[in-house]
């Protein structure tokens, strides 16, 4: 039987605070409360991954940026992993960790959608990982060329239809989540 490790990437306050907040900021917020809340009832892990930059960066550890936001549910039993580029896995213990807890699989979400979000995907697909992405629960902001719906939706795009390893990254909605992975 599958075992499977919920991983919340760069939901901090920087990213999901004030008028600047990224695309559905709440939305997601919302569905990955009530992911990890459904995680927690099964006694499947979760991780909370934050991105920090040195200590003169804009995403200082300990800084107001840094943080999660007030809305997140983080709880004293969820891991917490800390990163300085896109990968969760570069340079972290979450492999380690992982392995474990005889982790097979991994339902991912957060922020940034083509950047530290599909990062991970692709590292634990190449790490042999089941894995999963929240297809609405992942967010970005906008960027110069591509609305952040627009980049939210080719991501989900580029999973559904590539593959580094022969295995593909899975896309299921919140609904889908609740009612197949943690019942």
């Amino acid at each position: 039987m599958s075992r499977i490790a919920v991983i919340v990437i760069d939901v901090q306050k920087k990213f999901f605070s004030g008028q600047a907040a990224a695309y559905r900021a709440n939305d997601v917020i919302d569905g990955i409360n009530r992911v990890t809340g459904a995680a927690r009832s099964k006694n499947a892990p979760v991780f909370f991954v934050q991105h920090e930059s040195d200590a003169n960066g804009p995403l200082a550890h300990g800084s107001d940026a840094w943080q999660l936001p007030a809305g997140l549910v983080r709880e004293q039993n969820d891991g917490a992993i800390f990163k300085t580029v896109g990968d969760s896995f570069q340079n972290t213990s979450l492999a380690e960790q992982l392995r474990e807890k005889d982790i097979d699989s991994v339902l991912l979400c957060g922020y940034a959608s083509e950047f530290c979000v599909n990062a991970t995907a692709r590292r634990a697909e190449l790490l042999g990982l089941r894995t999963m992405v929240a297809s609405d629960l992942h967010t970005t902001h906008d960027k110069p060329h591509l609305t952040a719906d627009k980049i939210v939706e080719h991501q989900n795009f580029v999973w559904a239809n590539s593959s580094m390893s022969g295995r593909r990254v899975r896309l299921l909605g919140l609904a889908d989540v609740l009612e197949t992975e943690f019942q």
